[in-house]
């Protein structure tokens, strides 16, 4: 189906970035939002605010909207569970209804933090049951979507990773650390599907132009250790695996739970696009020219 013009809420993040930049190579009509962090070329929305929200929507009739807009700090949500219902329910929730006025399928960003990470990789029918503050928006979110616009498709990751020097994301946390040299004690019993950006933003505009309706895992292949995962980074870029001090998550101290064998299954992605999710080597040599490509550039 054709997906028409595209409205991506959230644009100035990792996830929304990598979407507009594949929109824009399958040469969709797309806009672009940004809520704390101004960028060139993106329109300012507070999806707190219902009425930006409905003018918003209003003033650019999308045909599509991927709302990856969040507040994802995990233990920040712990600490300040009004604010994160109200960002990551009651934005999503109105928009919705705002979508639904105009007739807009909505795209939307879960995570594998609705799981309590007993019995991971989880598919799309298992029993949500989060740990956290964080999941437990989520999965309210989820739901809420699921009964306000019939058109929604949720997709559910986990650990996005990508190039993006207006990012945190884990990816270019590591960077930095390898940069400085400075050692890093990360979870070794914390198990997920690393995912690259630009292959979950492909995989987003695959489904939605399928016209795929309900929950879907979009990840990458491999389920691995948090510090596994930080070892294969370093030595992406350069740097020595002893940087990497494994930890048992419970050392750490962090405020919310975790689900700790997570991750997600592929099997229903895999039948939808007619092939294997991006095995992670794969994802670290799509990493490793990103980087290469800023570096010549500056």
């Amino acid at each position: 189906m054709a997906m028409g013009k595209a409205l991506v809420v959230g644009a100035s993040g990792l996830v929304g970035g990598a979407l507009m930049r594949a929109l824009r190579a399958a040469r969709i009509d797309c806009v672009g939002t940004y809520g704390a962090h101004p960028q060139s070329g993106l329109v300012a929305l507070d999806i707190t605010s219902s009425d930006r929200l409905r003018a918003c929507l209003e003033r650019h009739r999308p045909e599509t909207i991927f709302l990856a807009a969040a507040l994802t700090h995990v233990d920040y949500c712990e600490d300040h569970p009004g604010e994160a219902f109200k960002i990551n329910l009651e934005g999503p929730g109105t928009l919705a209804e705002a979508a639904r006025a105009i007739g807009a399928q909505v795209v939307y960003y879960s995570t594998d933090y609705v799981f309590d990470g007993k019995a991971g990789p989880y598919d799309e029918e298992a029993h949500a049951a989060p740990l956290s503050v964080y999941g437990r928006t989520k999965l309210a979110a989820e739901r809420a979507l699921q009964e306000i616009v019939e058109s929604v498709l949720i997709l559910r990751t986990t650990g996005a990773f990508g190039w993006d020097l207006n990012s945190k994301n884990f990816a270019m946390q590591v960077y930095y650390k390898v940069r400085a040299r400075e050692r890093m004690t990360i979870p070794m019993d914390q198990f997920g599907n690393p995912t690259l950006a630009e292959y979950l933003a492909e995989m987003s505009l695959a489904l939605a132009q399928q016209g795929v309706r309900g929950i879907v895992n979009v990840v990458g292949e491999d389920l691995i250790a948090r510090s596994e995962f930080a070892r294969a980074l370093v030595r992406l870029y350069g740097g020595s695996s002893d940087l990497v001090v494994p930890v048992p998550t419970e050392s750490l101290k962090q405020k919310a739970a975790r689900p700790l064998f997570g991750g997600l299954r592929t099997e229903k992605l895999e039948r939808l696009v007619g092939r294997k999710a991006m095995a992670l080597d794969d994802a670290l040599k799509r990493l490793a020219h990103q980087w290469k490509d800023c570096v010549a550039s500056t």
